[in-house]
């Protein structure tokens, strides 16, 4: 079988169609496949989109578990229905058929999972008493075996990037059984279905231990400041929403990254796990549209002054104090700002909510900026931490630091134009 894919948009386009069928297509949708000036093919507005109007519904071509296993706290979901599965050690939650892969006893003898589960079993797994990350990985690549000639094809004309930690994966998931495959053949398909997976799923994190690959939603190109932005209506069912009005024949675009990040982390996210560099309009203001998220403190003695990158088209830039101008090396700011990192999200790991809120008031501001992303983060930790059930009992003041750290946030995202975001309801606490 060929691996490369020539097809044209317009026959992805129909493709995408076949796939979405007339449960997720509407006879007039707002949205049509072109080729993108962003990268390659993008979605774009058939016509005019209002804020808070869903765009489009993607059906999932490939749906497959995380494999984040913690063996401190076991919570894997059965790998068919995704539903929390509940034992005292790895082995009540194992498929009793003996594939070692975690399944609920109804889905163990259903269809959907009778196939793979006698693949791995005639692999012959090499540990039979745990679950393995590494395997569990491997069955949303397995799955692309069982995929229908239409569905094939559309799956290999997704654009993969190819990564020498997708081939440790592969090599990882190997490991895991006595008869793997080793015909060459075998494990190019193997590994160039990783790579086309892991450049284009979703990571459903909200549903359970699930990825999923969504054909049509995979077109979606990244813009930092996007007029876009995605839920989960169900493990394998994507929710594209306007966050705000997009005009007919503009591109549709969502943030592959946190809207909140840096310009430097989302340069350095997007270069490392999607291999390109953004250049968008946030990305060449070194202000980010006046919410500074990226400023230090200037180690200027005397100076009271905030240092910003001046060059954001590179990785390693220098960087410039507003007050007294003066120019340091990306060196020495990287290794300030990993310090302000790595204090603030050991306290985020380690504190109650009432120790974390007096950390940020009165030691924060000893060496991190109001505005810098990181101290950022810690607030919306914070926000989310104590609108959620919690035996801690808090003081009036500290719900006040709480609506002002709300109040903070909104405004950034006011300035960054995220408009009607997920984040923002997430905030404000409104129902998803």
């Amino acid at each position: 079988m060929s691996l490369k894919s020539n097809i044209s948009t317009a026959e992805l386009a129909m493709l995408i169609n076949g796939h979405l069928g007339v449960e997720y297509l509407k006879e007039t949708p707002a949205w049509q496949v072109f080729d993108s000036p962003i990268s390659g093919r993008g979605i774009f507005a058939a016509r005019d989109i209002a804020a808070g109007e869903v765009i489009l519904r993607d059906s999932a071509l490939i749906v497959g578990p995380r494999g984040t296993l913690d063996s401190g706290n076991l919570k894997p979901s059965c790998i068919v229905c995704y539903k929390p599965l509940q034992g005292n050690d790895e082995s009540d939650v194992m498929c009793k058929n003996g594939c070692t892969l975690p399944v609920c006893d109804n889905c163990s003898q259903g269809s959907r999972h009778s196939t793979e589960c006698e693949l791995f079993r005639r692999w012959k797994p090499k540990d039979t008493a745990k679950l393995n990350s590494h395997a569990l990985r491997l069955v949303s690549i397995v799955r692309c075996f069982f995929l229908n000639d239409m569905q094939r094809k559309l799956f290999l004309s997704l654009q993969p990037h190819s990564d020498k930690y997708y081939m440790l994966e592969l090599q990882k998931a190997a490991a895991c059984f006595e008869h793997f495959p080793k015909d060459r053949e075998m494990l190019e398909y193997f590994y160039h279905s990783i790579c086309v997976f892991n450049t284009n799923a979703f990571d459903a994190g909200s549903q359970g231990d699930v990825r999923a690959l969504f054909p049509l939603a995979a077109m979606l190109n990244h813009q930092c400041t996007p007029n876009a932005d995605h839920n989960f209506e169900n493990p394998e069912t994507i929710v594209i929403t306007a966050v705000r009005p997009i005009r007919q024949g503009e591109e549709i675009c969502i943030s592959y990254t946190k809207v909140l990040w840096s310009t430097l982390t989302r340069k350095m996210f997007l270069k490392m796990t999607k291999h390109f560099e953004c250049c968008c309009a946030r990305c060449m203001d070194p202000t980010e549209n006046g919410t500074y998220l990226s400023a230090l403190f200037c180690r200027e003695q005397g100076c009271k002054g905030i240092v910003i990158p001046v060059q954001t088209k590179t990785l390693q830039p220098d960087w410039r104090c507003l007050t007294c101008e003066t120019v340091f090396p990306h060196s020495k700011m990287a290794r300030y700002q990993d310090f302000a990192l790595n204090t603030i999200n050991n306290r985020i790991n380690a504190c109650s909510i009432t120790d974390m809120i007096t950390f940020i008031n009165e030691m924060c501001p000893r060496f991190c900026p109001p505005c810098n992303y990181v101290l950022v983060e810690a607030k919306l930790n914070v926000i989310w931490r104590m609108s959620r059930p919690t035996t801690e009992e808090f003081t009036e003041e500290q719900l006040k630091c709480k609506d002002r750290y709300r109040a903070e946030l909104l405004e950034l995202l006011e300035k960054l134009g995220a408009g009607e975001c997920t984040l923002k309801k997430l905030i404000t606490e409104e129902n998803l």
